[in-house]
């Protein structure tokens, strides 16, 4: 697309044209008319035709720049303004006084402030998921260490958020002075879809703005910018743009030949299964997911997600995959929407390899990667599911519908009653299934689960997630714990007429979450924090003994005990001025 937007501009193909080629290559018109109005300033930075300030001033008949002048801080504020954010999620950083000083006269910009880089990070995280919009973090430049165990959460769960620091003054970068290394952007490669030291002043709003498109742009991803001191202190002139200008559809539709295929393959299949992840949710797509899989009565399953992506009270529900499942069995196709392959080096099981596999997904990074793959699909989750129903619709009787409805519907039914039951007899002792079966009976029937448990399985089975009724967010793909806690803040920030719930466990709560309950007490924020307590961490010390090796023959727990001492939680909340 960037090379097509340089081909427009160099006046080697007409706008018509532009249009013609970009829906050829699968996006819609809108899309193409947002890529190029998104793209358009990036690209003549790039190619040397960058728009100049009376051009941006002067475009009455468009809203896509503003022109502005002010120091750094005021031109960071006023373009973290134009994206249409509300909150900025801080820690202290006397790098960051300049946005300070803009913050002054700019109320509707309101700061949460955390006391750990790390817990910023996991805020504007929480609020990103809530709102499907780009957040922003910023901290002090230092405080990247600290805030990459969550920016490493966000990359893993594809969050959208914009992190911005200060950066060594220009003068004496490179020197390995205070506070400073030789490459900061290097440190954070992993972490982040994409990275950028501002040098011009004038640029600030520009890659800042590159950083919103990106991170928005699915598959999405934390960025990472960071901005010499000296540079925000000083006066410049520089174009503003708006948050239409940045703003790129996605909504991807599939090629219909593999639609065709697809659809084919899906009402030959004797024993299909659906396997579902978080781009089902980032889509929106759930609602025509559903009725996809009850057009042909496929069970369901769920990947490893930070999102509830098939409602779990569904009779199509069978919970997480397993290798071999009790049902349906034999799978003789797995079609795989919105999430990478089962990996059995991390968890779920390996798909049979009898079965053809059908993956489809926005992000093409892993089709065909670990897997052979039958059928590689590249659109938006929802788009998909959309024409694979329609081209159902149009292939197949609804006398076929009725008869798989009546057989594989049935049995499908039949083998979840039996797995809801089983659920129920588990938990008429006090046990993990009783516990969260009654914490469902007690909490609003539209709250919302931030969860950082590793019982994710039993949470999907206890809570019925779905739209219009309780929703889940959390636990993160990436795993590393310290992220529910101020996740669940920037959750209720994003949706303050829900009930918000942050389930924890004891294990995952004393890696540093109780900086998060600060930021609850400062801004009063509602959350009821729930600490399952078994005073050890209960899923490394079942997958160390699982191995039979020298701790489980000698049941030994090395270093997953956590009582001697019993810490008093309640007391920590004291501390904060939190009831508990």
């Amino acid at each position: 697309m960037r090379d097509l937007v340089k081909d427009y501009l160099g006046k080697k193909v007409s706008r018509r044209s532009f249009i013609s080629k970009a829906t050829a290559a699968g996006f819609t018109v809108a899309a193409a008319r947002s890529s190029l109005g998104a793209l358009e300033p990036i690209v003549r930075a790039e190619v040397g035709q960058t728009v100049s300030l009376r051009d941006a001033a002067t475009q009455t008949n468009s809203l896509r720049y503003s022109l502005r002048q002010g120091t750094g801080g005021e031109l960071l504020a006023e373009q973290i303004r134009s994206t249409g954010t509300r909150f900025i999620f801080i820690c202290n950083s006397s790098g960051m006084g300049p946005l300070c000083d803009a913050l002054v006269d700019r109320p509707d910009l309101q700061l949460i402030q955390g006391v750990s880089e790390n817990q910023a990070v996991a805020m504007a995280d929480g609020y990103a998921k809530a709102t499907g919009q780009a957040s922003f973090a910023c901290f002090s430049r230092v405080g990247g260490p600290i805030a990459s165990a969550n920016m490493y959460n966000a990359m893993k769960d594809r969050t959208p958020v914009v992190i911005v620091t200060d950066h060594m003054d220009s003068q004496a970068d490179g020197r390995d002075g205070h506070e400073d290394l030789d490459d900061w952007l290097d440190a954070f490669k992993q972490y982040t879809k994409w990275r950028w030291l501002v040098k011009e002043g004038n640029r600030i709003p520009e890659w800042v703005a590159h950083a919103y498109k990106v991170s928005s742009t699915a598959p999405g991803g934390p960025t990472f910018v960071r901005i010499p001191r000296n540079v925000l202190y000083q006066n410049h002139k520089a174009v503003i743009f708006s948050r239409e200008s940045i703003s790129v559809s996605m909504d991807i539709t599939p090629n219909p030949k593999h639609i065709e295929r697809a659809a084919q393959m899906l009402i030959e299949a004797k024993s299909p299964i659906l396997h579902v992840g978080h781009e089902v949710t980032v889509s929106g797509g759930r609602a025509a997911l559903v009725e996809l899989a009850e057009l042909l009565s496929i069970p369901v399953t769920q990947a490893w997600s930070w999102a509830a992506d098939f409602p779990t009270d569904h009779p199509l529900y069978l919970g997480g995959y397993l290798d071999p499942m009790r049902f349906p069995d034999p799978i003789d196709l797995f079609m795989n929407l919105g999430t990478n392959l089962p990996d059995p080096g991390s968890g779920p099981s390996a798909i049979p390899q009898t079965a053809k596999i059908i993956h489809a997904r926005v992000d093409s990074r892993q089709l065909g990667a670990d897997y052979p793959t039958d059928l590689a699909i590249v659109a938006d989750v929802k788009e998909t599911a959309r024409a694979l129903t329609e081209a159902l619709k149009s292939m197949a009787t609804k006398e076929r519908f009725a008869t798989l409805r009546q057989t594989r519907g049935t049995a499908t039914r039949n083998f979840t009653d039996k797995l809801k039951q089983s659920y129920l007899t588990a938990a008429r002792n006090v046990t993990w299934p009783r516990l969260l079966l009654t914490l469902n009976e007690s909490l609003e029937e539209d709250a919302i689960i931030v969860e950082e448990v590793g019982t994710e399985d039993w949470i999907l089975r206890s809570f019925p997630f779905a739209d219009g009724k309780k929703t889940k967010v959390g636990r993160t793909l990436g795993r590393s714990l310290c992220w529910g806690m101020g996740a669940s803040i920037g959750v209720k920030l994003a949706r303050p007429d829900n009930q918000v719930v942050s389930l924890q466990g004891d294990g995952g709560f004393l890696f540093g979450q109780t900086d998060s309950l600060w930021a609850m007490s400062r801004y009063d924020v509602p959350i009821i924090t729930i600490i399952c307590n078994n005073r050890s961490y209960d899923e490394p010390r079942n997958n160390i003994m699982m191995k039979g090796g020298r701790s489980r023959q000698e049941n030994r727990d090395m270093i997953c005990y956590l009582g001697s001492p019993d810490v008093e939680f309640t007391h920590l909340a004291s501390a904060y001025g939190i009831r508990g």
